[in-house]
């Protein structure tokens, strides 16, 4: 169980290795936009924060579920693995 838990972190930490250039995306288009003022600055602002929620949203979706489990568990209403 510990050597397919390993190989699965494994495998996702190069798959984020491997795609994180991917991830960039356009800088000179987020800079066009930032440069300017009044109502583009605010839709630069806009986008930041939806893409910040939209990262945050997984992890803390994945870290109630395990506070969940490990809930669960610790007070007998699942059993240990």
């Amino acid at each position: 169980m510990r050597l397919t838990g390993r190989w699965i972190m494994g495998l996702a930490v190069l798959s984020l290795l491997v795609l994180a250039s991917d991830a960039l995306g356009c800088p000179n288009c987020k800079e066009a936009v930032a440069n300017q003022d009044g109502d583009a600055m605010r839709l630069a602002n806009g986008y930041s924060w939806s893409i910040l929620l939209m990262m945050a949203t997984p992890f803390a979706l994945l870290g109630t579920g395990m506070l969940m489990v490990v809930r669960a568990v610790r007070s007998g209403a699942l059993p240990e693995l």
